[in-house]
């Protein structure tokens, strides 16, 4: 056969082609299947951030407590190093006071042997 005999297709008949595929069924089938999809996945991501969001709002709750704690914590320490505190616990200990003190003096100046 004859190269020229073989008909191709206008420009018009292509865009008759390309409007009825959009206008068909399988091509709205596509898109609607796109649709359903693209949506899921938007549920699963919203899902997703909300959950992170509960959870650190949750562990933000959890710091500020523990930054309070962290406060009476250091409260105590200071009150248990004051002198007053010291004073307390040594008069129930019964503890009796020296009237003279004897300091040893090292005989030589090396703290370990090799």
């Amino acid at each position: 056969m004859n190269a020229y005999l073989i008909q191709k297709p206008t420009l018009r008949q292509k865009k008759q082609a390309v409007q009825k595929w959009l206008v068909s069924r399988s091509f709205r089938a596509i898109l609607i299947m796109l649709m359903v999809v693209f949506g899921v996945l938007y549920l699963f991501q919203t899902n997703a951030v909300s959950t992170k969001g509960f959870d650190i709002s949750h562990l933000e709750k959890q710091i500020v407590e523990l930054e309070r704690e962290t406060r009476k914590l250091d409260v105590k320490i200071a009150e248990y190093r004051s002198i007053n505190s010291v004073q307390e616990r040594l008069s129930t200990l019964n503890l009796v006071a020296t009237n003279s003190v004897e300091y040893l003096t090292p005989v030589g100046t090396e703290v370990a042997f090799r």
